[in-house]
């Protein structure tokens, strides 16, 4: 049994974003081994009543409440302290608020009582606090190549001005994200396409690096923050932990007499699920209807009150907002529509969606590394015509949309069931754990 610390600037609990049941799934399959930390930070003080939640799992909890939410006062303060220091310095203001005072006190603190024999960290842009932790091994667990998202918003901008922002802002994160990367001694990706892509950017900037000592060049000038390499600058390993899907899923049922339902659910915190409502709406949603006149929307998710809810229930959608049942949600719809433009790591809720059965049909991007197959396991189609012509075909052919959702369950089971990815993602962390053993600190 190993002292593992896991670091994560927010709580995870409820689980109404999938990089919560990210974090919980981990929690939970590590505990079945391991003794286990979890550092973190409550968003309010209610919060605070739900870490029992997490205990019951055989996790310590160690949480306060994120500086910012102590008061209105120390919000703005905080808040204009940190955009002045991201103006000065080029560091994203959300790194500033991940890696503050107050967490970086508690993981020092931490780490010399617990001994932890691997700290993992989550999301890249918790890098500030790599510096705390002294000894053991140290992970980071990126969920994805954050970068491409960006790549992928830039190359969905409808002006030529937008486009060259966008792409502007991604090659500064991807150069701050792949140099955050080699802080650590191994970094965990969810997807096989992420992990290939971190692998590959590693190896260009060794490739950069070499090539930028032979000419005594310096290219930490500029508006990308420098970070400090403290690591000692060899290649993290880098490894693939897939994501499980909670187990309940898979036993539940499709309704009995099947409707004209299409669900949409994302958590509007996000970007590119904005981006996605946007295109459903105004795009997708209006080709649909004339396709199928009787189609129902039933909109899911935390995060948003504002134009685009009104927009929806203009259009008769019915708005639910949070879920907290998602197995119910999936119970009450015909099919699930996930229309990203862009986005990046593993879609959850098509995951989820696959255990419960339910048909799917997304765009190439929302099922960008989850190697399912086109008209196999779920529906997949580009633009708006093909997007509700394939909705439609599932909506007039019951028969076929069931095949299509079990068969997506199957899959599901195969590759994502805890069953069959506990033993899986241990022996990731264990490989980890050996590293110690190898001298790697």
């Amino acid at each position: 049994m190993a002292r593992i610390l896991v670091v994560k600037p927010f709580f995870p609990y409820p689980p109404h974003q999938g990089t919560r049941r990210v974090s919980l799934a981990l929690l939970e399959d590590l505990a079945t081994e391991h003794e286990v930390v979890y550092l973190c930070q409550l968003e309010d003080r209610a919060e605070a009543a739900l870490i029992p939640k997490l205990e019951s799992m055989g996790v310590r909890v160690v949480a306060s409440l994120m500086p910012n939410r102590t008061t209105i006062i120390h919000k703005t303060l905080y808040k204009l302290r940190n955009r002045t220091l991201s103006t000065l310095t080029g560091v994203p203001e959300i790194c500033l608020y991940w890696a503050n005072r107050v967490l970086r006190s508690n993981l020092e603190r931490i780490v010399e009582e617990f001994q932890p024999d691997l700290t993992i960290l989550e999301n890249w842009e918790t890098y500030g606090l790599r510096r705390s932790v002294r000894s053991g091994i140290v992970a980071l667990l990126a969920h994805d190549a954050a970068f491409r998202i960006r790549e992928r918003a830039a190359d969905a901008a409808k002006s030529s001005a937008q486009r060259a922002r966008l792409s502007a802002e991604a090659r500064r994160y991807k150069k701050l994200e792949v140099r955050s990367w080699t802080l650590f001694d191994a970094v965990l990706s969810l997807t096989e396409d992420d992990r290939a892509t971190i692998e590959r950017e590693l190896s260009g900037r060794e490739e950069h690096m070499g090539s930028e000592e032979h000419s005594g060049s310096d290219s930490s000038h500029g508006q990308t923050p420098d970070i400090p390499l403290d690591h000692s600058g060899s290649h993290p390993i880098v490894r693939h932990l897939p994501v499980p899907v909670p187990g309940e899923l898979f036993s539940r049922q499709r309704p009995t007499q099947p409707g004209l339902k299409v669900g949409f659910m994302g958590s509007f915190r996000a970007d590119f699920n904005l981006d996605a409502l946007t295109y459903l709406l105004r795009e997708i949603w209006p080709v649909l209807k004339r396709r199928t006149p009787g189609a129902e929307l039933v909109l899911a998710g935390n995060g948003y009150d504002g134009p685009l809810k009104h927009e929806a229930q203009q259009l008769g959608a019915r708005w639910m907002g949070f879920v907290e049942q998602i197995g119910a949600f999936f119970e009450s719809i015909d099919a699930l529509l996930v229309p990203l433009r862009f986005g990046g790591g593993v879609r959850i809720r098509i995951l989820e969606a696959l255990a419960a059965g339910v048909p799917v049909v997304a765009t190439p991007v929302a099922v960008a590394g989850l190697e399912i197959e086109d008209g196999q396991h779920c529906a997949v189609a580009s633009g708006p015509t093909a997007i509700a012509e394939a909705v439609s075909q599932l909506l007039a052919n019951p028969q076929e949309a069931k095949a299509l959702g079990k068969e997506g369950r199957q899959w599901c089971w195969k590759h994502h069931s805890p069953e069959v990815l506990r033993p899986v993602r241990l022996a990731v962390v264990q490989e980890i754990l050996k590293l110690g053993l190898r001298g790697v600190q």
